[in-house]
């Protein structure tokens, strides 16, 4: 399990590293920035896996990937727009707990145990979700932005969840051969994704020139490497670990772990107030990782 520790503290750094970014107000810039650390981690990974042996990419690596790099993208966007409209902690846990998407996936689609505590968990991460949305609602936070930062949640929490699937569909397909592979061909479709979507919002016509007030900090280029570092490394965990541990049992520990590790840091770091709700909710939904996990 030490590998699927490493990728939950990859996966936490790089949260931290997204919400320590300026905020990133435009939809333009958001792509520019998945844009940028995408093309980072396939180079890399193509650097790398040049380095170790060959290059052997299927038809299966090629479609697949391709739907890992549109999925990523559009997981990346609404993760990093739910941290800047609403909590960490909250935020966090939304986008964590869509490991209930592979779980379920794992027990109907590859057919693995599913026990009366993995029923129970899932029924407690629905519960969880109740507490942190009704009760554990900012009541400060304007309607409007209170429904806009929930779309950004559950669409965060449904394209992250399809991810871990699209990644042990591919690996079952290849026996778990690829794996490199599949990640190199998935985020060059997230760097060409992205960089479409960077046109789309007006990335070419509206190009912003440096001045001294515009220019970006190095903290800022530490952070952008910080996130394609860890994204890197934890995705590419996560894939090389689908076929080799159940998906009832890795996705519940690496999600598991980040929402402890990011309500601590939200609320000893970030001074975030949990609401009685809201830290019941999250209770809960630990509680359900448990279950899921026995």
């Amino acid at each position: 399990m030490l590998l699927a520790a490493i990728a939950a503290l990859m996966f936490v750094i790089q949260t931290l590293c997204l919400k320590k970014l300026p905020e990133l107000r435009s939809n333009q810039a958001l792509f520019g920035l998945i844009t940028t650390y995408s093309a980072l981690i396939a180079v890399g990974l193509l650097l790398w896996q040049i380095f170790v042996g060959s290059i052997t990419i299927s038809t299966g690596t090629w479609t697949i990937g391709s739907l890992y790099g549109v999925t990523f993208t559009l997981t990346m966007f609404f993760y990093t727009r739910a941290m800047n409209t609403g909590p960490l902690s909250y935020s966090s846990f939304y986008f964590s707990v869509s490991l209930m998407v592979p779980v379920v996936a794992s027990m109907t689609l590859w057919r693995e145990a599913a026990g009366p505590l993995k029923i129970i968990g899932l029924v407690l991460f629905l519960l969880s979700f109740y507490f942190i949305q009704i009760f554990g609602g900012r009541q400060e936070q304007h309607v409007q932005q209170q429904k806009r930062w929930m779309t950004y949640c559950l669409l965060a929490f449904l394209f992250n969840g399809l991810i871990p699937v699209l990644a042990k569909t591919h690996q079952s397909m290849l026996d778990g051969s690829e794996a490199t592979e599949l990640m190199i061909v998935g985020f060059s479709a997230a760097f060409i994704c992205s960089f479409l979507c960077w046109i789309g919002t007006g990335g070419i016509r509206n190009r912003i020139r440096l001045t001294p007030s515009t220019r970006v900090a190095w903290s800022t280029f530490i952070l952008i490497g910080g996130i394609g570092l860890s994204t890197g490394v934890g995705n590419a965990l996560m894939v090389y670990l689908a076929n080799r541990l159940p998906g009832a049992y890795l996705y519940p520990f690496v999600n598991g772990s980040m929402i402890v590790l990011l309500t601590l840091v939200s609320t000893f770091v970030f001074k975030e107030k949990l609401t009685k709700g809201g830290a019941l909710g999250i209770l809960v939904g630990i509680l359900a990782i448990i279950a899921v996990n026995l």
